[in-house]
């Protein structure tokens, strides 16, 4: 056993602080991958945020369809009660003549189409910053229903397909989008 003998190791010189240099790069590489994460994360949610405008944009273009559908004797009579292709309107107190949910058995189908036109731009103005509509065409040809918002972004492409006389006087339209939808009843 005598080769099993503690033999004294030689004297090397014995490197110092090499952990700590390894550490301190690795949490500087580690730093920028989280910077970078943080800076995706942001751009992340400012698309959900376009993609939830959007998404109720169509969804409340489909509930005016569904309403003039509903109502083609409003949307056929000589007046087209729901074409409102003039300017921003201010919202009326309340709907005329047709307040009453349980009233619409007695109520023209123009007093409806008022009163459906009432409620989706009230429900436009509430659910989305910006919120407006406005319905153009007939029941031939087919209508056009365009739901207005603002949308955050840089502004680059605002109101470029958008009829400026459909904002409201004073607006700044750099972030205002508007979603059209086509359809016949």
């Amino acid at each position: 056993m005598a080769f099993m003998k503690n033999k004294p190791l030689p004297n090397r010189s014995r490197q110092r602080g090499v952990g700590l240099i390894e550490v301190l790069i690795s949490i500087t590489i580690s730093s920028f991958a989280l910077l970078g994460l943080a800076g995706l994360q942001v751009t992340a949610l400012k698309y959900q945020k376009t993609a939830q405008f959007r998404s109720l944009a169509s969804q409340y273009s489909a509930d005016m369809a569904d309403r003039i559908r509903a109502n083609v004797a409003g949307a056929n009579s000589a007046n087209h009660m729901y074409v409102t292709t003039d300017t921003y309107l201010a919202l009326p107190s309340s709907p005329q003549n047709c307040t009453d949910v349980a009233a619409t058995a007695t109520c023209t189908p123009d007093q409806i189409a008022t009163r459906d036109l009432y409620n989706w731009r009230k429900a436009l103005g509430s659910a989305m910053a910006g919120g407006w509509g406005e319905v153009s065409g007939d029941s031939t040809n087919g209508f056009v229903v365009t739901v207005y918002f603002n949308e955050p972004g840089d502004g680059s492409a605002g109101g470029a397909n958008c009829r400026s006389a459909a904002f409201a006087s004073g607006t700044d339209i750099t972030n205002m989008r508007c979603f059209k939808t086509n359809f016949l009843p």
